[in-house]
């Protein structure tokens, strides 16, 4: 037996999990609760740290007295887990924001201080564009506060990179892409024989997420092929400005009868979005940490249009899964929805390709699997790359 393996003789190995849980949902909230309710009680000692704020999307990254007192109720929560449980391993979603990395340092350079070992996640693809724009005098704040990290999950090949110079050489990283619940364990639904076609964009309505291209699209693929629906479902995370720009739009295009925005949705309504559409567009402006809707749409077999946005580009292949566009170009996104719309079987080959790397790349079992694995790995001290 290794000493490694020699130290956790006789009893499980604990991990302390810091995340917050839906609500509100987003790709870091929706991961951490599938982390959570995955099974790893079987293998470890689970303790979780909480740092949920359930109020809505617009109090993300925000840096107000109310953030920060949440923050500092979150973190003596933390340090007291640690003094009392004495983890073998603390894990924790990193931020890729200044005010979010900040509450993030208070509890990397805590576990410093307890000589705990700590395992990060990187659910996006900006923190090389982060830590490069770090001011000057708080660089030394955020190499401390990384010096105890021994291992960082990335979710896409192309984003091993972003902590080079920042964190330990020594931290082992590790390429796990993020997975989803199948729903569809009988088949994906059968898209044949509608009277229209609908065109669905699913994620929170972010300027950054590119929904306002794809709304820029509309009116071109509508003179091209009459009679297409197009729901925007996902929560409404713009200011006023961009909401009268958005009702001007529509009202100058005339184009209020093929567009709904729906809000926010739900499961079930999401499932059902899924179900009654034809195609997905997600065409994310900003680099992109893999793009959850777009594996939720290959795994129902539905054809969908990305931009050639952070690991979006792994994910979905051009031409294989779905069709891969330049960032910020509605001409392009347009011109790839109507060549969709018009070649149902180019539809159903992408769809069938995309439900296939799904089950073999993307499914939520695989994804626990691949985090038990990152975890263990983490957690007895071994280094390198994955």
């Amino acid at each position: 037996m290794s000493v490694s393996a020699d130290r956790f003789a006789g009893r499980r190995r604990r991990l302390l999990v810091v995340g917050a849980v839906p609500p509100p949902l987003h790709g870091v909230t929706v991961m951490t609760a599938a982390l959570l309710g995955g099974g790893l009680e079987g293998e470890f000692d689970v303790v979780h740290a909480d740092t949920s704020d359930h109020r809505s999307m617009s109090n993300v990254g925000r840096f107000d007295a109310a953030n920060v007192l949440l923050s500092l109720r979150h973190w003596i929560r933390f340090v007291g887990l640690l003094s009392r449980r004495r983890p073998d391993l603390a894990y924790l979603p990193l931020s890729q924001g200044t005010a979010g990395f900040l509450r993030d340092a208070m509890f990397l350079l805590s576990a410093r201080i307890a000589r705990t070992r700590v395992a990060v996640h990187a659910h996006g693809a900006l923190y090389r564009e982060f830590l490069e724009g770090v001011p000057i005098p708080l660089r030394g704040l955020v190499r401390a506060s990384l010096a105890p990290v021994c291992a960082i999950a990335v979710l896409a090949d192309g984003q091993r990179g972003q902590f080079v110079g920042w964190a330990s050489p020594s931290a082992r990283v590790t390429v796990v892409p993020n997975g989803v619940t199948d729903e569809w364990t009988e088949g994906p639904p059968q898209r044949v024989g509608r009277s229209s076609a609908t065109v669905l964009y699913l994620s929170n309505l972010l300027p950054q997420k590119g929904f306002l291209d794809l709304l820029e699209a509309v009116p071109d693929v509508l003179a091209r092929v009459p009679g297409v629906k197009f729901v925007f479902a996902g929560d409404p995370w713009y200011d006023e400005a961009t909401a009268r720009r958005i009702h001007d739009f529509v009202a100058a295009r005339g184009i209020s009868k093929a567009v709904t925005f729906t809000g926010a949705v739900d499961s079930k309504r999401r499932h059902e979005l899924l179900i009654e559409s034809d195609i997905l567009v997600f065409p994310p402006r900003w680099e992109e940490g893999q793009g959850i809707v777009a594996v939720e749409a290959m795994s129902a077999g539905l054809p969908v249009v990305v931009t050639a946005s952070g690991g979006l580009v792994e994910t979905v292949r051009d031409g294989v899964e779905g069709l891969v566009v330049p960032k910020g170009c509605p001409q392009a996104i347009a011109d790839s929805v109507v060549r969709l719309l018009g070649d149902h079987a180019l539809r159903a080959r992408l769809g069938s390709a995309g439900r296939a790397r799904f089950e073999s790349e993307y499914t939520l079992d695989l994804w626990l699997s691949r985090m038990r694995s990152f975890f263990a790995v983490a957690v007895e001290g071994a280094g390198g790359r994955s």
